[in-house]
């Protein structure tokens, strides 16, 4: 348990790095008064420049990967062994979307945390993590609307990491440990995208 805690906070305080008002900052812009008013990488890219947006995706995905990663170190230091394991990285994932969805550093506003929902499955189920990636890719290559893409990209992400896991073999138990801590992800990006699906929304390209 006391493990798990600490991963939470961990994971929060990493997930609330701002990466995307950090570089609209050093721009002197705010990433809340421009676009889509998105702390994102794709309102990022379309307002202060793709490189820009490539940098904010970068660090996105990172925090989720690195907090899932500290998770992964408490667990073998804790001894934690079988689905236990598992807990404190989902655990440090979960609170890393969330601090960037409500970033303690301001004001507890933030991003949709796609990035760094995908960030998380890196260090614990990496193929998974890629499969969500490319389908949000193609989403949006097909859709031309990033918001509305992201949205059905994290909707039916549990469900891509849940077929990938079984489909290699994962044990049953390991395979729904993971899937219900992807599931809890997943509605926390319907939460997040809802408000933009109810906008209309101009194409990406």
């Amino acid at each position: 348990m006391f493990e798990s805690l600490v991963a939470v906070a961990l994971g929060y305080l990493l997930g609330s790095i701002p990466s995307a008002a950090l570089i609209a900052r050093l721009r002197g812009r705010s990433i809340f008064e421009i676009g889509s008013g998105n702390m994102g990488a794709m309102n990022t890219a379309r307002n202060l420049g793709f490189l820009f947006g490539i940098v904010v995706l970068g660090m996105d995905i990172g925090k989720g990967a690195l907090a899932t990663f500290l998770g992964q170190q408490l667990a073998s230091i804790s001894g934690l062994g079988g689905t236990g394991a598992l807990v404190p990285p989902l655990a440090a994932g979960l609170a890393a979307v969330l601090g960037h969805g409500w970033s303690v550093y301001i004001r507890f506003r933030g991003g949709k945390g796609l990035a760094t929902t995908l960030g998380v499955g890196l260090p614990l189920y990496p193929i998974p993590a890629l499969f969500g990636l490319v389908t949000l890719i193609g989403m949006v290559l097909i859709l031309r609307k990033a918001n509305l893409a992201s949205a059905i990209t994290v909707g039916i992400y549990p469900v891509i990491v849940l077929f990938a896991l079984r489909s290699r073999g994962e044990p049953q138990e390991v395979a729904f440990t993971i899937f219900s801590g992807v599931l809890l992800l997943g509605l926390i990006g319907v939460i997040k995208h809802l408000p933009g699906l109810r906008r209309r929304e101009r194409p990406f390209f």
